[in-house]
């Protein structure tokens, strides 16, 4: 008898014991499954900008002209693409799941340029009137000056196309198929680029030059405490994803166009590629993680404005040791 109750006793505290783990592992267990999955969705969510390392191949150099073209082209527009095809789409991806996020990022909202549409727009209209010519002549190819136009179709408006309706998506759609046309032509040697000292020149002073589209969103971080606080953040997210798309244009220009450049230029250029790209890989789901009114929030703010500036006088120096350099400002 007494060996049973011992039995009954062992099995008893036996399965209070299992009991015990189960219900600690699934009290422990769950909210760890919950933080880890919040974590998974943010950095699904985010999609830092990626850093293609073609661009910065410096075997580039030794391109063909027109094969250079086609690999400035592609830099100038590789973060839009990305976006315009990664996770769900544009519209869907950046206005609704995305809660402004990315929409900061990539869209733009609320008065606030999208980083990725905003830069992409104004560097690739300096490219496409200044770096694409038909022949030896002035006018412009009209495959670029299309692109161009639709690329610049308000990328908060959508709808359905398919019932006449006209979207972001099916805009900038309709502009790939121009640009893409146009570069693989390069590519295939039956078409041309006529990229010269000067329109380079034209190009990192639109980047890194006074009133130029890296200028705009820098301008925008330097007032970042005198707007609210939604805004603010708004603004520090279209910075980051700005400065990809910055930091892209200028690689490519740098690997492919070196002969172009001086020594002491090659050097700045890289040191500004080096700062444009750590900005774009800032992380703000965790990095902004206070208060949307809190002083950290501004200081981070004016951090991001003092290493986009240091960027400027490199960009800008550079532009000017090129003949035809008189543009920077």
């Amino acid at each position: 008898m007494a060996e049973a109750n011992k039995s009954a006793i062992k099995r008893l505290l036996a399965g209070l014991t299992k009991q015990t783990v189960l219900w600690s592992g699934l009290t422990i267990g769950i909210p760890v499954l919950i933080a880890a999955l919040w974590i998974g969705i943010l950095f699904w969510i985010w999609d830092k900008p990626d850093i293609n390392p073609g661009f910065q191949d410096k075997a580039n150099a030794d391109l063909s002209r027109d094969k250079k073209g086609a690999l400035l082209a592609e830099a100038i527009t590789y973060q839009f693409r990305r976006r315009l095809n990664d996770q769900g789409n544009w519209v869907p991806n950046d206005l609704v799941i995305f809660f402004d996020r990315n929409a900061a990022c990539a869209a733009g909202i609320k008065g606030e340029p999208g980083g990725i549409w905003y830069m992409t727009t104004e560097i690739f209209e300096v490219f496409a009137d200044r770096t694409a010519r038909i022949g030896g002549s002035s006018q412009d190819d009209p495959r670029l000056t299309n692109a161009a136009k639709k690329f610049n179709y308000d990328p908060r408006r959508w709808g359905l196309s398919w019932l006449g309706g006209a979207d972001s998506r099916h805009e900038y759609e309709l502009g790939f198929k121009d640009f893409d046309d146009y570069v693989s032509d390069l590519r295939a040697g039956n078409a041309v680029s006529n990229v010269r000292s000067d329109d380079l020149a034209a190009l990192l002073t639109e980047v890194g030059g006074q009133n130029g589209a890296m200028d705009k969103i820098y301008s925008r971080l330097n007032d970042a405490d005198t707007v609210p606080p939604e805004q603010r953040r708004q603004r520090v997210y279209s910075a980051i994803c700005a400065s990809a798309v910055a930091a892209d244009t200028l690689a490519a220009v740098r690997s492919a166009y070196a002969s172009d450049f001086e020594e002491d230029a090659l050097v700045a250029l890289d040191e500004a590629i080096k700062e444009l790209y750590r900005v774009s890989q800032l992380y703000p789901p965790i990095v902004l993680n206070g208060k949307d009114d809190s002083l950290w929030l501004v200081n981070h703010a004016r951090n991001i404005a003092a290493i986009l500036s240091t960027s400027f006088d490199p960009i800008l120096d550079a532009a000017r040791s090129l003949p035809g350099g008189d543009v920077a400002r």
